[in-house]
């Protein structure tokens, strides 16, 4: 017997590198009521897996709209023959993958966006702020941008992982983005700190956090930390992804990003203790990638 339900019900997708998480929200976006993980691995296989998954609960209890917030970069723009699609990817077998495609038989409202825009209008929303960063370090490092409560979008989206800065002193590490060798991603994404300590990936949870490489790691963090300072002057940055399990990296970050400003901006919120309540870890914890694709969903859906 279908469940039809007077509170909204939202399904999202959140798309990652390694695995993909899919599940329901009722009610509110964060109330995720059941959550399912697919490794990533061909789109094939990944996509059929998901749409499945969700196939059956639309069965059990029918959504509302789906949101799907995807690693980058993808194509947003609607007018687009290549909307929703995964574009230039260097994730291996992944690149021009039609992602919304696979969802074709669910006749609801759809949002997409990146996963970072995607838990950075949760986070504006929970935090009620007009403007948020939101900074995954994982697979890849991605930063998405809300601004005036919307996602930003432009040519593309923002792609900030991939700027270049300046060296931290003393580094030598040569950085392995395939498109730019040495941007914040080629340093300390999980490929580039794999190298970087000389371990396979999935070993670099058992590094130690006295290890001084953990300074350099920091000391870029908090280059990306003040130029969205200096740039788009956000309300609140949040730092999040598999690297950032590493608890240590958040004073560190803070104290080197109010070094690096030194204090220009004079708004207290970084010249003194409260920069502990502007650079933050996400309030969803592990599902803050999800509760941003729920986020999409509910956006999606045509406002009375």
């Amino acid at each position: 017997e279908k469940m039809e339900s007077a509170e909204p019900v939202y399904a999202g997708i959140e798309v990652g590198g390694t695995t993909c998480v899919v599940g329901i929200s009722v009610g509110s976006t964060a109330n995720v009521v059941t959550r399912h993980v697919v490794p990533t691995t061909t789109p094939t296989e990944t996509l059929g897996l998901l749409a499945e998954w969700l196939r059956t609960a639309n069965a059990e209890r029918p959504f509302h709209a789906l949101g799907v917030a995807c690693f980058g970069p993808i194509d947003l723009d609607r007018n687009s023959k290549t909307y929703g699609y995964i574009t230039t990817t260097p994730k291996p077998g992944w690149r021009n993958v039609d992602f919304m495609g696979a969802f074709k038989e669910f006749d609801v409202p759809k949002g997409f966006d990146t996963d970072v825009n995607g838990a950075a209008l949760a986070q504006a929303v929970v935090g009620n702020h007009k403007s948020c960063a939101y900074i995954t370090v994982g697979t890849g490092i991605g930063v998405g941008l809300v601004c005036e409560g919307k996602p930003v979008h432009g040519l593309l989206h923002p792609e900030i992982g991939h700027i270049s800065v300046k060296r931290s002193d003393g580094d030598t590490h040569v950085g392995n983005c395939p498109f730019h060798g040495d941007c914040l991603e080629g340093m300390i994404a999980t490929g580039g700190l794999a190298q970087r300590f000389g371990v396979e990936a999935s070993k670099l949870p058992e590094t130690s956090d006295s290890d001084p490489q953990w300074e350099h790691v920091a000391y870029y963090l908090a280059r990306l930390c003040s130029n969205l300072v200096l740039t788009v002057s956000a309300e609140v940055i949040v730092l999040g992804g598999g690297v950032m399990a590493r608890k240590i990296l958040y004073p560190m970050v803070r104290e080197k990003t109010q070094r690096m400003l030194n204090g220009y901006i004079q708004v207290d919120t970084v010249t003194t203790e409260k920069i502990n309540d502007y650079i933050i870890p996400s309030p969803f914890g592990h599902n803050a990638g999800l509760v941003g694709a729920m986020e999409l969903a509910k956006d999606a859906i045509p406002s009375k």
